[in-house]
This record gives structure tokens, C-alpha cells and sequence, in this order.
């Protein structure tokens, strides 16, 4: 092929990809968008004053930092905090003897073949 069927079938290519919109073939009261913007248009005119949000029908500015919902604690309450939970802590173990593990491994993992092989024989119908 040589360049210049090349750039016949290219302008050919490009002439109908400018010619028709979405917008030329479906009106524009079809199109989600305007449904959409519709809805949310008629919600906010049918609503009272006093129960639309402050800014019904804005978008916030992105350029802004959010400011923060609650002071940021500092590093001796952070520290103050995790030395109580961790006194907090040591005190149930000692209330409850501390967390023992039960059984010995070899009867765990024979349970738990048992187990497995009740299961299967369920599952298949035996």
C-alpha cells in the first residue's frame, strides 16, 4: 500500500469519526447525564430551604485543605494512652492466669484430620 492510500483511508477515517455526535442521534433529554442532572435539579427545588444541605448544587474546592474534625493528641498523651492499655493488659493476664494453650499439637492435628475426613465423607454422601 503506499502513502497515499494510506492517507485516503486515514482522512477517510478521521472525516467520519468528526461528522456524527451522540448527541445527533439521541436526543439530549435521553442522555444519563441529563436524566441525571434532572433529577437532582428537581429534588433540590422541591425540597425547603431549611432541609437542602448549605451547598446543594456545588462542588467543593479541591485547592482547599480540609481542616481537621478534632485537636491532634500529642506525643505524651499518645504514650500516657498506650502505658495504661499496656498496664490495663498485663492485669487481666494476671486475673486470668494469662492465655494458656490447650491441648498438646499432636491431638489438635488429629482432630483436625478427623475432622476433615467427617467432612468429606458428608459432602460426597457416604
Amino acid at each position: 500500500m503506499t502513502m497515499r492510500g494510506i492517507a485516503a483511508i486515514l482522512g477517510l477515517f478521521l472525516a467520519g469519526c468528526a461528522t456524527a455526535t451522540i448527541e445527533d442521534a439521541v436526543p439530549a433529554g435521553a442522555l444519563p447525564q441529563a436524566a441525571a442532572a434532572g433529577a437532582v435539579e428537581a429534588a433540590a427545588q422541591t425540597a425547603p430551604a431549611e432541609e437542602r444541605a448549605p451547598t446543594a448544587g456545588t462542588y467543593p474546592n479541591l485547592n482547599v485543605a480540609p481542616a481537621a474534625a478534632a485537636p491532634q493528641i500529642t506525643q505524651q498523651q499518645r504514650a500516657s494512652e498506650t502505658a495504661g492499655l499496656r498496664a490495663k493488659r498485663a492485669q487481666l493476664a494476671q486475673e486470668t492466669g494469662g492465655a494458656k494453650a490447650t491441648g498438646d499439637a499432636q491431638e489438635l492435628r488429629r482432630l483436625a484430620s478427623t475432622h476433615a475426613d467427617k467432612v468429606l465423607k458428608e459432602i460426597e454422601g457416604e
